[in-house]
């Protein structure tokens, strides 16, 4: 019998996925640079930072909430 599975699991997947997706478009810029970026954009790259902070709590929470089997 299995456990019902919890939507946290799923909100850490889904920040996972989106947090992949962030970082890759993050570093896709680095060799791609805006035409006009905003203030301080080439020096922090928030896209890049933001995206593997959101990769990280993802995985904790879809490791965390891991559907068992009985």
């Amino acid at each position: 019998m299995r456990e019902p599975i919890s939507i946290w699991f799923f909100s850490g997947v889904l920040f996972l996925i989106y947090g992949a997706i962030i970082t890759v478009t993050g570093l896709w810029e680095l060799s791609h640079p805006l035409v006009h970026p905003p203030v301080l954009y080439n020096q922090f790259h928030p896209a890049i930072w933001w995206g593997a902070l959101m990769g990280v709590g993802g995985l904790i929470y879809t490791i965390r909430f891991w559907p068992r089997v009985r």
